[in-house]
């Protein structure tokens, strides 16, 4: 949680303007946000059916999601006018949702040019169906359980990527063996024009198939076949013949490292840093809510929004820190004040070096 926590980055309410500050209290409502996530999910329901070109349905949704375009904007717009451009653009969520938006009021100039066009009208529903697709991946920022969550998926492919990369490596040298092995054995009900190995290509991709459990054991008796249903050559790679002994190896071995070694770890991996976003909040070390309000705290003294302060100014942040964040005046509130001013040298320290 310390790993993902980063600051919140939200400029503070406009206070020489009255049309600012009301605007800035309605973009930070949290019926505001909601309204916006279910227009997200409203605008992604129109993929429930494919957009074909000269359809009525297709037009409607069109015209839909044209509409639900102009909302968008509406929002980037009114956000801009609350934070300032310079705050809107301080969050990289902000600037994915302006990015989408602008490509969405391209999408529907695009669409109006096609009418009429039965080429261009294909591109135009490609693109458009895209530019949702795109809108979709907005709504886990709109939310921070969903925007915590993804960043526990991302830290888990990191923290994973040498047992993909492991796996990748011992499923291309299967491969090559498999091409060697079984590349000219007979095709059977199983192996076949599609799942074959043929060549390494059409390996790793049989490869995956039986990764997943699907009829690998039917796949390994294909590969067994023996005279009379086979033809055996002079040499090994004339004949069309299997190797029983052999396809018991390769399959066996491949299905028992990659499914209960390789893909195990794999999801130990995930598992532990789903039980650490998901763990008791009074187990935890630091409870959601304690960094919420560290963010909150935080955000209040770093009034430049570049995610550092000043070492002196350190001081004044554990003073507001409340809960279990709480600092002991008498005891230890000195000694930490030092402490961060020595460790930084009297420079600028980041939000982790302090919540850490």
């Amino acid at each position: 949680r310390i790993k993902l926590a980063q600051p919140l980055r939200t400029p503070p309410r406009p206070k020489n303007s009255k049309f600012r500050s009301y605007i800035f209290d309605i973009t930070q409502n949290r019926l505001f946000k909601k309204s916006s996530a279910a227009l997200v999910l409203f605008n992604c329901a129109l993929l429930y059916k494919p957009w074909k070109a000269n359809e009525r349905i297709t037009q409607i949704s069109a015209l839909i999601s044209s509409l639900f375009t102009f909302l968008f904007l509406v929002e980037a717009v009114m956000k801009c006018i609350a934070l300032g451009f310079v705050g809107y653009w301080q969050s990289r969520r902000n600037r994915f949702d302006l990015l989408v938006t602008i490509l969405g009021i391209g999408w529907i100039l695009l669409n109006f040019i096609s009418i009429g066009k039965s080429d261009l009208q294909e591109f135009s529903n490609t693109f458009g169906f895209t530019v949702i697709i795109l809108r979709f991946f907005t709504i886990a920022g709109k939310h921070a359980t969903l925007k915590m969550l993804m960043l526990t998926i991302i830290v888990s492919f990191f923290k994973s990527f040498f047992i993909i990369l492991g796996m990748f490596l011992l499923m291309l040298v299967y491969a090559f063996a498999g091409v060697m092995l079984f590349g000219s054995v007979k095709f059977g009900p199983e192996l076949g024009r599609h799942a074959n190995f043929k060549t390494v290509p059409n390996a790793i991709v049989l490869l995956m198939r039986i990764v997943t459990g699907e009829d690998w054991n039917k796949i390994m008796h294909d590969c067994m076949v023996v005279p009379p249903r086979c033809t055996r050559g002079i040499s090994y790679w004339e004949s069309d013949c299997g190797n029983s002994m052999a396809s018991i190896l390769y399959f066996c071995s491949f299905y028992i490292i990659i499914t209960y070694i390789a893909l195990n770890l794999l999801v130990a991996i995930i598992m532990e840093n789903f039980s650490l976003f998901y763990s008791n909040e009074e187990d935890a070390l630091l409870s959601y809510t304690d960094i919420r309000h560290f963010q909150t705290v935080w955000n209040m003294i770093d009034t430049g929004r570049k995610g550092i302060i000043p070492a002196r100014r350190v001081k004044f942040l554990l003073r507001l820190l409340r809960g279990r964040l709480e600092v002991d005046a008498e005891k230890l509130y000195k000694h930490m004040c030092y402490e961060i001013e020595k460790l930084n040298n009297g420079n600028d320290v980041t939000f982790h070096d302090v919540l850490k």
